[in-house]
């Protein structure tokens, strides 16, 4: 139970008071440009949406939000991308702007909508999520139309990608159909979470906390995990990512983990929309992989590159 009166001075997670872990979960104190950058999205997208651009939508489920964004192009990878929001923002019509990448490349490209919190619970959203990535494997690669998906995604959504790789789909998707999970600027520890100001919309139980928490799954993930932040994101947000990052790698599920130099939250999710920038090239390098994902390299981000980010990361956020 939450106390009555909250001291606001008291450490509450590692190093932080309250004020100072609300404000790390809070993305609008680390990018004076989110506004602008929505609605570009808004914008973008709304141009990336019509039947010329092999846009249709389609139900993955019986619930009114229980549908996903389409853009048929010919392919053999199918991009699957979960859209971020902290669990409660945001829609699948705010990524249709990736679109235009997608189908310069040639990859057809599938935006889950899902249930928001508090309205929905965390592990409803899951099996939502879960059940449109099967959708997406039914209608694309079990049909014979691509060889396999890549599922990124982005903030609160790469949380939930974190957690399709340890999903039990059984028979019904084969590991060898997932070619990567791209995570980026993600949290994946929610006992943090759970303490700062967003526990107000968020409800979970001690258990429920650490079976969806990605960072508590490592021994059940089926396949490695490629992460990517920004080092003008929120300290603890860079901190989750370098965390996860860790675990993952002394598990031997880390494929990769870079941090890109100079963006913030929203501006690494904006440069999915273009495949020159640095996290639109490792997003193509993931779409062109020529192996299964099993094959995939084991660690690549090594403990002293870790504890380098981590240095730097306590160094930025004493001085703000």
């Amino acid at each position: 139970m939450l106390p009555s009166v909250i001291n606001h001075a008291e450490k509450v997670y590692l190093d932080y008071t309250q004020t100072e872990l609300d404000q790390a979960y809070a993305q609008a104190e680390w990018a004076s440009n989110m506004n602008g950058i929505l609605a570009s999205w808004a914008r973008r997208g709304a141009a990336c949406r019509g039947p010329r651009a092999g846009y249709r939508e389609a139900p993955y489920g019986p619930a009114p939000c229980e549908k996903v964004d389409v853009f048929e192009v010919e392919g053999p990878v199918v991009h699957l991308h979960i859209h971020g929001g902290a669990w409660q923002r945001q829609s699948k019509e705010d990524c249709s702007f990736i679109a235009s990448a997608m189908r310069a490349r040639g990859v057809p490209f599938v935006v889950p909508e899902f249930g928001k919190l508090p309205e929905y619970r965390m592990p409803q959203v899951l099996d939502q999520i879960a059940r449109a990535t099967l959708w997406t494997y039914e209608t694309f690669v079990a049909s014979g139309r691509a060889e396999g998906l890549v599922i990124s995604g982005h903030s609160s959504g790469a949380h939930m990608a974190a957690l399709l790789a340890s999903y039990d789909f059984g028979d019904a998707l084969p590991v060898s159909a997932l070619r990567a999970i791209f995570c980026i600027s993600g949290s994946y520890d929610l006992e943090p979470v759970l303490l700062s100001a967003r526990r107000q919309y968020i409800d979970l139980d001690d258990a429920e906390c650490q079976r969806l928490s990605p960072i508590q799954r490592v021994a059940q993930m089926r396949l490695p995990i490629h992460l990517l932040f920004g080092t003008e994101e929120s300290p603890e947000f860079i901190r989750q990512s370098v965390s996860y990052a860790a675990v993952l790698a002394s598990g031997g599920r880390l494929a990769s983990c870079e941090a890109i130099t100079g963006a913030n939250h929203f501006e690494m999710a904006d440069q999915l929309g273009r495949l020159e920038s640095p996290v639109g090239q490792r997003l193509e390098a993931l779409l062109g992989m020529p192996h299964k994902a099993s094959d995939a390299p084991a660690a690549q981000a090594g403990n002293d590159g870790v504890s380098k980010i981590n240095n730097e990361n306590d160094q930025r956020r004493r001085r703000r």
